[in-house]
């Protein structure tokens, strides 16, 4: 993974050089940046109480894929599109046979064996429980379950495009260098996550290598989005299912 050239979702833009050109300007990724820092900060863990987040957890979760979809619409309108850059050329891939759909999913798969590794080994390393970290923003009524899951969906979608896609595209043409691209995207994505302490900045930006990783390989970014989407689905329905059974004691351990 030390070429530039082809290493990323989609065929490359390349110059004359035959090196891949960025997929928008300086400024428009900068200001991204800032505005992924500044809203990461905000959200720092003693805003996000559970006092605060009981108060409705719809509109917290409504709230957070406005910013999600405000995030992709930057990205995609205001960055590729102006850039001359189709939505299609940042995911990559193409599903021509049922075969190719079921690749990615098998690949989806063997992705979340490898996630839940990497879990397994925070948990007792660093003490680190994702569940724990963030279970004042997970639903305990059926309404809040169905909005999460579309949250959930949703934010799997948006947040590969904007990091895994946009993001490590970005740093990769900046660089000359595909490891350069993942490792700074995966930076960004744990920081994006400052509200889940330092363990969980560090491991989210692991999870975040991780997805850059089968997206360079895979020239695609559409099995991390299955897997990303339903991870996050998987665990708010774990988490309800656990609580209406009384389980979730044991969930949390």
């Amino acid at each position: 993974m030390t070429n530039a050239s082809g290493d990323f979702p989609g065929e490359p833009i390349a110059t004359d050089g035959g090196r891949p050109r960025p997929v928008a300007p300086v400024w428009h990724t900068i200001i991204l940046l800032i505005f992924i820092m500044g809203i990461s900060v905000l959200e720092r863990p003693q805003a996000l109480t559970q006092q605060t987040v009981q108060i409705s957890r719809i509109w917290t979760y409504l709230l957070t894929l406005v910013y999600e979809l405000v995030l992709l619409g930057y990205v995609w309108f205001l960055g590729l599109m102006l850039h001359g850059v189709a939505l299609r050329e940042i995911i990559g891939g193409k599903w021509q046979h049922g075969r190719d759909f079921l690749i990615d999913v098998a690949i989806a798969l063997l992705f979340w064996v490898a996630v839940v590794g990497l879990l397994t080994f925070a948990h007792f390393a660093l003490g680190f429980s994702g569940v724990d970290a963030a279970k004042s923003m997970y639903p305990k009524t059926l309404p809040e379950l169905g909005v999460f899951v579309v949250l959930a969906v949703c934010a799997g979608f948006c947040e590969e495009i904007i990091f895994r896609g946009y993001l490590q595209r970005q740093f990769t043409a900046w660089t000359g260098n595909v490891s350069a691209g993942v490792v700074l995207q995966a930076i960004v994505f744990g920081a994006g996550h400052i509200y889940q302490g330092w363990k969980g900045v560090v491991v989210i930006s692991v999870y975040g290598a991780m997805f850059g990783v089968l997206a360079a390989l895979r020239k695609s970014l559409r099995p991390g989005i299955m897997q990303h989407g339903a991870q996050d689905a998987f665990s708010g329905i774990t988490v309800w299912v656990a609580q209406k059974y009384h389980l979730l004691p044991m969930i949390l351990r």
